[in-house]
């Protein structure tokens, strides 16, 4: 089974999706580490050297790659925040048939990604933004989450193992 995550930064998808890669026995892939590691370079590297645009093209050819790769559909994938801005990947997405988005408040995400005040220096779209900015990505990325996903979860009262124990049961 391919069982593919999405949702807004700091939602918790990489952490739910190792959780749930490990009930099911499969592998799971993290879309930005695996990018990082193909890249030889940092998010924040490659968005410095060939931009927002140039990132997002990286995205749409890694997630064809390892939907095309993938082993029997045996894989967890953990999808970048921003995958749903690029028309390709919301179309790639379109076409499976177990893609979460996992939904929390923007305050909750802002939390978790600003750190209480000491943004992430690995996340290039926070440190070149503002907070009422990444609000209005958050807002603006919401419909294209739904356009791209088969299933919404709204994990606002969940933790990590509850969100990954109801998708195991779904799928």
């Amino acid at each position: 089974m391919l069982i593919i995550l999405t949702g807004f930064m700091g939602v918790g998808k990489t952490t739910v999706g190792r959780i749930l890669a490990n009930k099911l026995g499969v592998p799971f892939v993290d879309m930005d580490y695996y990018i990082e590691a193909r890249q030889g370079q940092t998010i924040a590297e490659i968005f410095d050297q060939i931009g927002e645009s140039g990132f997002r093209l990286i995205e749409y050819q890694v997630l064809r790659e390892l939907l095309e790769a993938e082993e029997n559909g045996r894989m967890v994938i953990s999808t970048g925040g921003g995958i749903v801005e690029t028309t390709e990947c919301r179309q790639l997405l379109v076409q499976q048939d177990q893609v979460f988005y996992l939904q929390d408040t923007f305050e909750t995400s802002w939390q978790r990604i600003n750190r209480g005040g000491l943004i992430q220096n690995d996340r290039p779209l926070v440190n070149a933004n503002s907070k009422k900015q990444m609000a209005a990505k958050y807002e603006r990325r919401i419909p294209l989450y739904e356009e791209a996903s088969n299933y919404r979860l709204d994990v606002r009262r969940m933790a990590a193992h509850e969100t990954a124990e109801v998708i195991r049961k779904m799928c």
